[in-house]
């Protein structure tokens, strides 16, 4: 990952920004968080994704949030880490706050909402921004963190 740059000395504070571009087995939305589709093998086992689904106790295979929208199967650029403006959160989710994948309340297939106890997947993300964000309802400026996928 690229260094964070800090010091202003130019005039210009860096975010970096880590991407990946795989297939997506199915239409996917731009913010939406997106998982590994064990199901496919397009480019090999682990080298599918789609919508993240909001299951009980966190989804484990959220790598990153889509960075473009296709409207079918074929290849997606999704980012792994970094701040992404506008991604899909839960109803409520609050600056500060650890996110995951789940279906908990307030949620949807594709939104990360906030980490609660009984979660059991990995925090994908911290939330830059109480929803609802610049985007609208349902979105909020997020960092992801690399889960060190790709």
């Amino acid at each position: 990952m690229a260094i964070h740059k800090v010091d202003g000395v130019d005039g210009v504070n860096q975010f970096p920004k880590k991407f990946v571009t795989l297939h997506g087995t199915a239409a996917i939305t731009k913010g939406d968080w997106v998982m590994l589709d064990l199901t496919d093998s397009t480019n090999g086992l682990g080298g599918s994704v789609v919508t993240a689904a909001a299951t009980a106790n966190g989804e484990q295979l959220v790598l990153g949030v889509a960075a473009e929208t296709i409207t079918a199967a074929g290849s997606i650029k999704i980012q792994t880490a970094g701040k992404f403006e506008d991604a899909a959160v839960g109803t409520s989710v609050a600056i500060g706050e650890s996110l995951v994948v789940s279906a908990a309340t307030g949620s949807g297939a594709g939104w990360a909402v906030t980490y609660v106890a009984s979660d059991v997947a990995p925090i994908c993300g911290i939330a830059l921004q109480t929803e609802p964000g610049g985007g609208g309802t349902n979105t909020a400026d997020v960092m992801i963190l690399d889960q060190g996928m790709f």
